[in-house]
């Protein structure tokens, strides 16, 4: 049978530092189970202003212009 027990606890130079409280069911432990919990990163998002999204929104016309095909845009040297 296990019993869970839930705390937060600070690392200090990679060592976790155990609560007071909570020393003594570890020292008597056979075994625990550690989950580390980290922040998620921070996905990168393109502004919805500046120069790119302008360009986006309103492609620039050029006169004589044609856009590759695909088979152009992949083709290899």
């Amino acid at each position: 049978m296990s019993i869970n027990t839930q705390f937060q606890a600070r690392v200090n130079n990679g060592k976790i530092e155990i609560p007071v409280e909570y020393q003594e069911q570890i020292c008597s432990a056979e075994i625990v189970q550690i989950v580390i919990l980290q922040p998620a990163p921070i996905k990168k998002h393109f502004p919805e202003t500046g120069i790119i999204a302008q360009l986006t929104a309103n492609p620039m016309q050029i006169s004589g212009f044609k856009p590759l095909t695909r088979e152009e845009a992949n083709e290899r040297w």
